[in-house]
């Protein structure tokens, strides 16, 4: 029994890497992640001059700019079908916040900015009326 269950786990760690390597295949044949995404990229590192990409990998790049006041980071990872977008902040004032969308890998990106950019700034109002 134990045998047919290390089997079924060791299938199943197989099939995910080799999907995993397939799609790190198929995202470096579109570009990478920057030119896949150039729309996106160039939209979040417009958001402050000192934005900068911090990490890069074959199915992630995260962007944003850390300084005293805090860190802004937006991270876009490649997932099977989807991009899934993370917009995190951490500051002292306003403490630590975090969203997160899925969205399908050929979505429109100005549409996807769009509801970002909308989701953030109402996100932000109610943080900003709860304080009050």
């Amino acid at each position: 029994m134990w045998t047919f269950i290390a089997i079924v786990i060791l299938i199943l760690v197989i099939k995910f890497v080799y999907d995993k390597n397939k799609q790190a295949d198929k995202i470096r044949l579109e570009g990478g992640m920057r030119k896949k995404y150039r729309d996106l990229v160039d939209y979040f590192m417009s958001q402050d001059p000192r934005t900068k990409i911090l990490e890069e990998s074959s199915d992630s790049i995260t962007m944003g700019i850390a300084n005293i006041g805090g860190k802004t980071l937006f991270i876009l990872t490649q997932t099977f079908g989807e991009v899934s977008i993370q917009w995190k902040l951490e500051s002292p004032v306003f403490g630590r916040h975090k969203l997160e969308w899925d969205f399908p890998e050929y979505a429109d990106h100005f549409k996807i900015i769009q509801k970002i950019e909308s989701d953030i700034g109402k996100y932000q109002q109610n943080v900003m009326n709860s304080m009050m």
